[in-house]
């Protein structure tokens, strides 16, 4: 990776938004449910820079014994973060891919795929590959913000009208928007729909929770910022232009509103192995 995506890539990361107080109350919320006893080996698959890693620890408590964490993560810059922020014996990090995890690790207890498999374009392919690693009883956890299903009733008119001041602001600026380009972003699948898919994979048929969050305006400038919410709501444009513009277009629907933050929801997911 050039030196130039890895700056993109940092710009327009997910990470700011990771770091609002809601964001370790939704993961914290699902940690809280799937690690405890008799959890001794624990996969935190797509773990970034160890925020949940963090959480996982957290919930182990400081006299847990004979347990394994293990943080997967393609990205070679986000697991130096999270071997520089997380110092424990119980934890090692590995650089890899959901689409391979059955290679990298087997005979687990639990595996929590936090704020991720929304990016993952082969979602049944991967629930698969982390059945192959559970042991029997084992669980699988995840959740997500981006799906069908993650506005709150009532709130939909608002999210469609930042998206139009914004594709307005584009037009001022001299740029259209092709809203025929077809983005991998949009394609959020169903509560009942990631349900079905933890079944054909072998699972038992999983808890589904939505997790209702109120988002501030920080937090939506934030995502705002962010790649996959910027190619979803304006498919085609440039990620620099495409946030600029969302910016801006949030601060006119939040003028013409007088709305200041917005609930949303999040999808939480729990599979076990039978």
């Amino acid at each position: 990776m050039s030196v130039h995506c890895q700056a993109d890539d940092e710009r327009f990361s997910f990470e700011a938004f990771t770091r609002h107080p809601f964001f370790t109350e939704v993961n914290r919320w699902i940690v809280e449910r799937v690690i405890g006893p008799g959890r001794r080996k624990i996969v935190d698959l797509g773990c970034g820079p160890g925020a949940v890693t963090k959480l996982i620890l957290e919930r182990l408590g400081g006299d847990a014994r004979n347990v394994e964490v293990i943080g997967i993560d393609p990205s070679p810059s986000a697991l130096s973060k999270a071997r520089a922020a997380i110092h424990s014996k119980m934890v090692k990090f590995i650089e890899g891919s959901a689409e391979w995890v059955s290679r990298i690790v087997s005979s687990a207890d639990a595996v929590v795929f936090l704020n991720a498999i929304h990016l993952v374009p082969d979602k049944a392919q991967v629930i698969a590959e982390i059945r192959k690693t559970l042991n029997k009883d084992g669980v699988f956890a995840f959740n997500t913000t981006f799906f069908n299903g993650a506005y709150v009733d009532g709130t939909g008119a608002f999210w469609r009208r930042w998206v139009v001041r914004a594709v307005q602001v584009l037009r001022e600026r001299g740029i259209e928007v092709k809203h025929a380009d077809h983005a991998v972003a949009r394609q959020f699948l169903t509560p009942e729909e990631y349900s079905d898919l933890c079944v054909q994979a072998g699972f038992a048929r999983p808890s589904v929770d939505l997790v209702r969050i109120e988002m501030p305006p920080e937090s939506m400038r934030d995502i705002g910022r962010f790649s996959l919410f910027i190619e979803g709501a304006l498919p085609g444009v440039p990620l620099e232009e495409g946030s600029a513009a969302l910016e801006k277009g949030l601060e006119r629907a939040m003028d013409e509103t007088g709305v200041c933050g917005v609930p949303r929801n999040w999808l939480e997911c729990v599979a076990r192995a039978p």
